[in-house]
């Protein structure tokens, strides 16, 4: 009897030592950028690029089976553009399995002002006049996935981070687009906005910022 326990103990160590090791195989994460609902269809608003200082990526993920998964990454501190449909040049592995919550952050540091920067034009019916979009202070964007998702041993994944422009643009009127104050950038009129200059429309759109960010998996 006691051999049979001792049998039954050893299987059940065997078999948990495989799942934990099963678990922690590697899936890899390729990071890109979108923005997602940006047509004039409803704004005569276009977001085309940005950019922005990063120095920490994060993820926080919660699976059926195994740990919780916390990641913290360094990055270096560097300007990082983006573009619809763009890679971010980041990448990383993570452990498989089935999520049901994951969110990835990103610090974005202000030891460079502008620390975050979005680049577009306004259409005013008669011209397209560049809109450039700043914030000076440091930001944490977190990007949530709504839909669970599972992750496979030693296979590729693109996590596209984006944000939702008609939504991040959605309490601007056209009345205040048209009002907006315009100024001279490099000799070319632009209309800019931040806490300073514009502060109306700005800090709605950054009360609009962190419920416009997006994340998907392919």
């Amino acid at each position: 009897m006691k051999y049979v326990t001792f049998l039954v103990l050893v299987l059940s160590l065997g078999l948990s030592a495989c799942k934990k090791y099963r678990l922690n195989q590697p899936a890899y994460l390729n990071f890109s950028w979108n923005f997602f609902n940006n047509s004039q269809v409803n704004s005569k608003v276009i977001i085309e690029s940005g950019q922005f200082y990063i120095d920490q990526l994060s993820i926080d993920g919660k699976r059926t089976e195994g740990q919780d998964v916390e990641i913290n990454q360094n990055l270096p501190y560097l300007q990082t553009s983006f573009y619809s449909s763009g890679s971010l040049g980041l990448s990383l592995d993570i452990p498989v399995g089935e999520y049901t919550d994951f969110q990835v952050s990103l610090n974005v540091n202000n030891t460079v002002s502008p620390c975050l920067l979005l680049k577009g034009h306004y259409d005013n019916g008669t011209d397209l006049i560049p809109i450039v979009i700043q914030w000076s202070s440091s930001k944490k964007l977190d990007f949530k996935n709504l839909n669970g998702f599972t992750l496979k041993k030693k296979k590729d994944y693109k996590i596209t981070l984006g944000t939702d422009i008609s939504k991040l643009l959605s309490t601007i009127s056209s009345n205040q687009w048209e009002m907006a104050a315009i100024s001279n950038e490099q000799g070319i009129p632009t209309i800019v906005i931040k806490d300073s200059y514009n502060a109306g429309i700005y800090q709605e759109i950054d009360e609009q910022l962190a419920k416009s960010l997006i994340l998907t998996v392919e």
